[in-house]
């Protein structure tokens, strides 16, 4: 049974011998490179299928594309801000520190000086608190910055982290 005051998350956290096929060559790639899976991937691999799914998803998103990679986790860090997803915002600030950030810059995101920097978290901001009525000045904005495709790939940059904060937070992925 369930405990609330566990930190242990919802559900069981996988292990390598636990999953098979692709799910198996992920973890094992992960676990080479990095020294462990991380806890958000020990938890979604209990259904495989979306795991390896999900996994495809994140690196075409995060990955090399069209916008800049420090802009996708600034905007990752926004929206993990935004849903107060204590997991994703401690990944998502090693992310940036990775990329060489420091905690003051990380802490100002919301005070950009550039403007289609603003821009980009003002949609973040926009899509992740209510997508059906982001003003027609941030959309028009967007078109006049940036091609289709890199409008597509700042929503699903959006996306994503909204689905993993809800994920984590609902199966008690917690840092740590």
């Amino acid at each position: 049974m369930f405990n609330e005051n566990n930190t242990d998350p919802f559900v069981h956290l996988v292990t390598c011998a636990d999953v098979e096929g692709d799910a198996k060559k992920i973890f094992e790639s992960i676990e080479k490179s990095s020294g462990s899976v991380p806890k958000w991937m020990r938890v979604m691999g209990n259904s495989q299928e979306i795991f390896v799914n999900f996994f495809r998803l994140f690196n075409s998103t995060m990955g090399e594309g069209t916008i800049d990679p420090v802009l996708k986790w600034k905007i990752s860090y926004k929206v993990s801000e935004l849903n107060k997803c204590d997991f994703c915002v401690s990944v998502t600030k090693m992310k940036l520190k990775s990329f060489g950030l420091s905690d003051e810059e990380i802490m100002r995101i919301d005070h950009a000086e550039d403007e289609v920097e603003k821009l980009v978290l003002a949609y973040a901001e926009a899509s992740t608190e209510h997508a059906y009525k982001i003003k027609d000045s941030i959309k028009n904005k967007l078109k006049e910055n940036f091609t289709d495709e890199q409008i597509v790939e700042l929503t699903a940059t959006v996306g994503l982290f909204n689905f993993i904060n809800r994920f984590n937070d609902a199966l008690d992925v917690l840092p740590g």
